[in-house]
């Protein structure tokens, strides 16, 4: 039978050099395991360690992948197979460092039974050759001896024996061997018995001797030897048999604690069990019925606080959007746009600031209307006045003066003249102050006028709310357009008690002709901006106003520059800016009239000598036409267009250039 057995024994760590350590000890010994096998010592010296020699590799736990060291020295001793071997420093899960500190010192040797002999007294086997496998580094108790245990390497009891029974010789404790059976003459003896019988063969050949009854002494032999034998199986079954039933009656008394044991945990558990569960269910019972008690008495209360605390909630809901006293101006400017949409919208719906969407944005934004209503209108005017400057062109040229009523006096003289020079020192006093009259220091009166400027947007009476707050960006901008398109028309044709600059321009008699036929060119801009002597000395002042038509016409003269001539700086400076003609700003717009005989096709204008009084800015009202069912939004401002000096001949501060036939 192929078995590999393991034999453990103790060894010591030697020394220590370059981080490894040395160690020794014997690999097995010739004493009896608790089975009553021994392995006498001259079984390792039949050939059965020289595989090992040639790759004496130490293991960790037996396992293969695992090597930590080499075997440095192997030995036969009296005592036993004795091992020396290095443990690398280099060895996995710090073995080294584990031998030093004791907690790894024992040797397991892997071998294989060769041959070995019965013993009858021990009912044990003699290893008389083995076979060594491999050798490993183990964990065993400090105090433990060298051991080893062929019975535990086979799975069970029944196994082991008949391994047994493949050895048929006998050997008793002193060396004779018996045969199993009785026909059987083969027998074996120690090496020491047969040296000493050599020897004593030996002497007994060269000493004579009286003669013996060598059958007689013979017979002695065996009979006390039988009976010697005899006594120690009998004494050896003896204690066998004692020792099996107080190994039996200790297990029962064993097992039958043990199961007094489980049964009374048993018990103990049921019955806690029982206890407990008895005892959850009735306090979830109680607990039911006290809540059940208590359910209507409970929710009375609540609703009692509830009904105490109903003004406080409230407060507290309308607090999220008041914060009155921590809206500032920068902060209602954020919300500017969407204040605008939800001023509107309170218009258009006659619910003031008391829409869903009114109450949403005062709400995000942390302000309430009623802490800030000035700031809020006024932003609200500004937005829309955004609005409609956006749609401007031509206005966006003029200075804008905010004036208190509907005609304010200008309180300065613009042009009052040049300045005197004068050598006394009283010379700035009225009486001496040098060719002066009367009129020099009376201010020439100038009346700044704003005028109504009203438009109308319509819409149909069931418009649902949220539908406005969609199409508002298209309200706004109508609103924007219209007002727009008024002011630039006012401006360049004149609108009822507005002048408008043909108007000015006509007042002078320097005008400028171009028949249907002629293009409108630079040429033609500049002799206007010649005419207007001191007025168009400065290119900056002067800005170029032409029709749509005209605008064409430059584009077909090389000395008219795009603004990609003339680059992005002066279109962010004057909007609507399509060009440039010798330094001067060229603005086309739409209001220009169908061109015909006496229209102007182009103006050119002292932009500083003109200004846009204005008296309030845009608000917005709602009006409501039951005739035709349908609501009125209606905005309105009050602005004018003056000229603060008037033209003369050979300094007029705006020239026209009309059609002729």
């Amino acid at each position: 039978m192929e078995k590999i057995f393991n034999l453990t024994s103790t060894f010591k760590a030697l020394d220590e050099d370059d981080g490894g350590v040395h160690i020794c000890g014997m690999a097995s010994t010739s004493d009896f395991d608790r089975a009553g096998d021994v392995i006498d010592a001259l079984a390792w010296t039949k050939g059965g360690l020289n595989n090992f020699e040639k790759n004496p590799i130490i293991l960790f736990n037996h396992d293969y992948n695992k090597p930590i060291g080499r075997a440095t020295g192997l030995k036969v001793t009296e005592n036993g197979l004795e091992l020396k071997a290095k443990i690398s420093k280099s060895a996995p899960d710090h073995v080294a460092q584990l031998v030093k500190e004791g907690i790894l010192g024992a040797f397991s040797v892997g071998f294989r039974v060769k041959d070995a002999d019965y013993l009858s007294e021990t009912d044990g086997l003699k290893i008389k050759d083995a076979e060594l496998f491999e050798v490993s580094v183990v964990s065993v108790p400090c105090n433990q001896a060298a051991t080893f245990s062929l019975a535990k390497s086979f799975d069970s009891i029944e196994e082991y024996n008949e391994f047994k029974k493949t050895f048929t010789n006998r050997v008793d404790l002193a060396g004779q061997s018996l045969a199993k059976d009785e026909n059987s003459s083969v027998a074996s003896e120690t090496p020491d018995e047969a040296e000493k019988s050599a020897k004593e063969e030996i002497n007994m050949s060269e000493v004579n001797t009286p003669e013996v009854d060598l059958e007689a002494f013979a017979k002695k032999v065996a009979e006390e030897t039988a009976a010697k034998i005899a006594m120690k199986q009998a004494e050896s079954k003896a204690a066998e048999e004692k020792a099996v039933q107080e190994a039996t009656e200790k297990a029962e008394a064993h097992a039958e604690a043990k199961a007094q044991q489980e049964e009374e945990v048993k018990h103990s558990i049921r019955t806690g069990i029982e206890s407990g569960t008895e005892k959850l269910l009735a306090d979830v019972q109680k607990e039911l019925n006290d809540r059940n008690a208590n359910m209507e008495e409970t929710l009375a209360q609540y609703k009692k606080d509830l009904e105490e605390k109903s003004d406080e909630i409230s407060k507290m809901r309308e607090s999220k959007r008041v914060f009155a006293d921590r809206a500032e101006k920068s902060d209602i400017s954020k919300w500017g746009t969407d204040f605008m949409a939800a001023h509107m919208l309170g218009v258009m719906t006659r619910k003031g600031w008391e829409t869903d969407f009114a109450r949403d944005i005062q709400e995000k934004a942390g302000i309430n209307y009623a802490a800030n209503a000035a700031d809020i209108d006024q932003e609200v005017a500004s937005q829309i006045e955004k609005e409609i400057m956006h749609e401007l062109k031509v206005a966006r040229l003029f200075r804008e003066i905010p004036v208190n009523g509907g005609a304010t006096v200008l309180p300065i003289q613009t042009d009052a003249g040049k300045a005197a020079f004068a050598s006394a020192a009283t010379g700035g006093n009225l009486e001496n102050r040098v060719e002066i009259t009367n009129n020099q220091y009376n201010a020439k009166q100038v009346t700044l006028n704003a005028y109504r400027l009203i438009s109308s947007t319509f819409m149909d009476n069931d418009v649902d709310e949220q539908v406005l707050i969609n199409l508002m960006p298209m309200l706004v901008e109508s609103v924007a357009r219209a007002h727009g398109r008024a002011v630039e028309d006012a401006i360049i044709n004149g609108s009822g008690s507005i002048t408008g600059l043909d108007g000015y321009a006509a007042a002078n008699s320097d005008t400028l002709d171009i028949s249907d036929a002629e293009r409108l060119t630079s040429a033609k801009l500049l002799a206007a901006r010649e005419q207007m002597g001191k007025y168009g000395l400065m290119p900056s002042d002067i800005a170029y106003i032409v029709s749509q038509n005209s605008y064409f016409d430059l584009l077909n003269d090389a000395n008219f520059q795009t603004l990609d001539e003339v680059g992005s700086d002066l279109a962010a400076r004057v909007v609507g800016t399509i060009g440039a003609v010798y330094g001067s700003p060229v603005i086309v717009s739409e209001e220009f009239p169908a061109e015909a005989a006496g229209i102007p096709a182009a103006f050119a204008v002292n932009t500083r000598n003109y200004v846009v009084p204005r008296l309030r800015g845009v608000s917005v009202e709602q009006d409501y036409e039951v005739m035709n069912q349908r609501r009125v939004l209606v905005a309105s401002q009050s602005l004018g267009f003056e000229e603060i000096v008037a033209g003369a001949t050979g300094a007029e501060p705006s020239v026209k250039i009309d059609f002729v036939a």
